[in-house]
């Protein structure tokens, strides 16, 4: 559900959703009260990530994987009491109407409607690590406490448990900011499976700019579409933009209206993946292109077969858009952007 279609109704619940924490504690603490014994039947094993700087297929993969009858994924349902998706579900679904599919506000031809998987996760990381995101950008994660570790599973549980999914149902996660936490979360959560789309840095670079640019015209247009984005932790592009501070990536004389600032940032996101070998690497060209099968990310995902998300990927994935002639960027910056690719690329299945 675009920004652009939440009506005066749909405002006032989100502003009384966002406008403080009490509306989302006081559900939260019932519906833990009043559906504990629901929630810890939920097994919540083996999660799946799905995680990548913007504008590198997570949202297409999680389109494909969330048809998977055996994952259970946040929608645009889920929203603004995300939180408490089975108090939520039950109190919203009297006012549940069908809606048409229109193309999202990023306009890159991906058609969305309320039922659409989406990334709201980040809901849950504002509320218990508010100290993370300062305003010069959001700093990294080097470990989780057992106590949130608890709280993230329960949540997969809630929300596992809305739609009725009986003990088997699989966390399914888009969450691009996951990339600034992803060590501490493999290391928390052993069982899970993480998911990394890699997309040629020129290419990605390119379209990280060109989304900023369009965000900050949406977010001067409208208000409400920078609010939106800042309640639920998106911070990746427009007048919110607040990068995440890994280790090498300084903003200092870099301009996020110029390719070399998201060229270098990349470079920074992807230096873990460097000799990392714990995430699965999914080259987008060769996904995309029909090299790779979408068989083969559900069998290294421990999924059986689909064929409901199989013919869904079949009406999604076309061949990426390239960005590789001149485009005015840094040739060191190119150089070692490009090398890290092809090393991180070595692994792709």
């Amino acid at each position: 559900m675009a920004v652009e279609d939440y009506n005066w109704a749909d405002r006032l619940v989100h502003r009384l959703a966002f406008g403080s924490k009490v509306p989302q504690d006081v559900l939260c603490d019932l519906e833990a009260q009043f559906y504990a014994q629901q929630i810890a039947q939920q097994k919540a094993m083996a999660p799946i990530f799905i995680t990548s700087l913007p504008r590198a297929g997570t949202t297409v993969l999680l389109e494909v994987l969330a048809r998977h009858p055996a994952l259970v994924a946040h929608s645009y349902r889920d929203m603004p009491f995300v939180l408490s998706p089975i108090i939520w579900r039950r109190v919203s679904s009297r006012f549940h109407v069908a809606q048409d599919a229109a193309e999202r506000s990023h306009g890159d031809g991906l058609m969305i409607n309320v039922d659409s998987p989406e990334a709201f996760e980040e809901v849950l990381w504002l509320r218990e690590f508010a100290g993370h995101y300062a305003a010069k950008g959001i700093k990294t994660w080097d470990r989780l406490p057992d106590a949130f570790v608890k709280t993230f599973r329960d949540h997969m549980k809630a929300l596992i448990a809305s739609r009725g999914v009986e003990h088997g149902g699989r966390y399914l996660s888009k969450n691009n900011a996951n990339i600034a936490r992803y060590g501490a979360l493999a290391r928390a959560m052993p069982d899970a499976k993480f998911l990394l789309p890699l997309r040629h840095p020129l290419d990605q670079a390119a379209s990280l700019l060109q989304q900023h640019v369009r965000a900050m015209a949406e977010h001067d247009a409208t208000p409400f579409a920078r609010a939106y984005t800042r309640d639920v932790g998106h911070f990746e592009f427009g007048r919110n933009h607040r990068p995440i501070l890994f280790g090498e990536f300084a903003t200092d004389g870099l301009d996020a209206l110029h390719i070399d600032y998201w060229l270098a940032y990349w470079t920074a996101a992807h230096r873990q993946f460097e000799s990392d070998m714990r995430a699965i690497v999914l080259d987008m060209e060769a996904l995309t292109s029909g090299v790779t099968k979408v068989e083969t990310v559900f069998e290294k995902l421990d999924l059986a077969p689909s064929p409901e998300a199989q013919a869904h990927a079949g009406g999604l994935l076309r061949p990426l858009p390239h960005r590789r002639e001149d485009s005015g960027c840094d040739a060191n910056l190119l150089n070692a952007a490009t090398a890290l690719y092809e090393t991180i690329r070595s692994r792709a299945i």
